[in-house]
């Protein structure tokens, strides 16, 4: 499966009648009617690059973030200002994107759902990806954990709740794609 196939296959699906449908803001978003073939291999290459140009800036722009203010557990109300409007700025440039692509483009009346999303991404990952993650996502909720206990910082429990949700979430994923894909 092509990477562009991987990085969009949370937000597409194929109805009963064999229509593709795009949710192009997750799970939880409407979903829309894909014309045809051609029109689909538009949308998942500009919702690839929107996925792959989000993970750019929020990696990117952490490290920036850290060089500027040091770690983001020994942040003010300052860093955390700027972190959140540059969220709030990457997130109205998407619905924007979002905007422009779905502009013609029929309503779904069917709903996909986050569960539905995250089988539908797990599927479509890599068998080693799979993998990888099923192995180190335990390691990196035992170091949460271990920084909560023994850490010095004030953001160090809610830093740390939210490490250990993400990537419990992200083992439950792996799991759940290496147990449901057939074997190659």
């Amino acid at each position: 499966m092509s990477i562009k196939n991987v990085l969009t296959a949370a937000m597409f699906k194929r109805d009963e009648a064999g229509r593709t449908l795009m949710y192009p803001n997750g799970g939880m978003g409407r979903g829309y009617v894909v014309p045809d073939a051609a029109t689909e291999q538009r949308m998942r290459s500009a919702l690839m690059w929107l996925v792959i140009g989000a993970g750019l800036f929020g990696g990117i722009g952490m490290q920036v973030m850290i060089i500027v203010y040091g770690q983001a557990s020994e942040w003010t109300a300052e860093p955390w200002a700027v972190a959140f409007a540059a969220l709030v700025g990457l997130c109205a440039g998407h619905r924007l994107v979002v905007r422009m692509l779905t502009r013609r483009l029929r309503v779904a009346q069917e709903r996909m759902g986050v569960a539905e999303a995250m089988r539908r991404q797990a599927e479509a990952m890599p068998r080693w990806y799979l993998w990888f993650i099923a192995v180190f996502s335990p390691l990196m909720v035992v170091g949460s954990v271990a920084w909560m206990m023994i850490g010095n910082s004030v953001m160090k429990y809610p830093l740390g709740l939210v490490c250990i949700i993400l990537f419990g979430a992200t083992m439950g994923q792996a799991i759940y794609g290496l147990t449901r894909r057939p074997q190659t």
